[in-house]
């Protein structure tokens, strides 16, 4: 039931956000599809179910994005917030090599504000405003990909390599980190009512969750150079 859920919500938040066309409305509508199953299995200490759940939702958004930017180009530039800088910027960075994407000493203090952000948010809203910026991110990038593919003289070799292995390292470490910080905002909410938190925080997920955001800098710095001439030979 919770796949059908997942799978009408994405399909029908994405169509509704084309439809609208209003740029901030778009990742709140995606937002809103996950979030009540996210908080209730977090509430339960349900923390794997709630990762896994998310990580679904994450896959689905992302095809219903990339299909519908594929299908309404013009409509999707104009709902989704960032995705056409966001390309002419990943363009420029495949044609000539220049940019933040291929620079450790650019991306990473981009990187790291980011995470703080969600980090912060996660607490403070446990996890829903989060999840929101988390959302918008992910639509941008799809936007980028659903471009992409369009624009390369290798379309399938684009699709496969569109979406970067740092890029997934990184969903996986939000997803964690939202877990245990949405969890963590729970406790702190029992503790200003006065009451005695009834879990302990999840630092397992936390772990995870650094982890990750780690491991997509360092294969960020190592593979974006070769991904770039990969992506140059499919974009032609």
């Amino acid at each position: 039931m919770i796949v059908i859920f997942l799978l009408v919500g994405v399909i029908l938040s994405t169509t509704a956000s084309f439809v609208f066309g209003i740029p901030w409305l778009m990742p709140i509508f995606g937002a809103a599809v996950p979030y009540p199953i996210f908080f209730l299995e977090v509430r339960r200490q349900q923390y794997k179910s709630a990762f896994w759940w998310m990580l679904l939702w994450g896959v689905l958004q992302s095809t219903a994005v990339i299909v519908a930017t594929a299908i309404a180009p013009q409509t999707a530039a104009k709902a989704i917030l960032r995705g056409q800088s966001y390309t002419i910027e990943m363009l420029h960075w495949i044609r000539t090599g220049e940019g933040t994407e291929g620079s450790l000493s650019l991306f990473l203090p981009d990187h790291l504000l980011q995470y703080g952000i969600f980090c912060i948010l996660c607490v403070v809203t446990l996890s829903s405003v989060a999840l929101i910026f988390g959302t918008w991110m992910l639509n941008y990038m799809n936007f980028y990909v659903a471009q992409l593919v369009k624009l390369s003289a290798k379309p399938w070799l684009a699709a496969i390599l569109g979406w970067y292995p740092w890029s997934i390292l990184r969903i996986i470490g939000f997803i964690a980190t939202g877990v245990a910080l949405a969890a963590l905002g729970l406790n702190l909410l029992t503790r200003i009512r006065g009451e005695v938190p009834k879990s302990a925080f999840p630092k397992f997920y936390m772990l995870i969750g650094i982890g990750f955001v780690i491991a997509d800098i360092v294969v960020k710095a190592v593979l974006a150079p070769i991904w770039q001439k990969m992506l140059l030979s499919a974009l032609g």
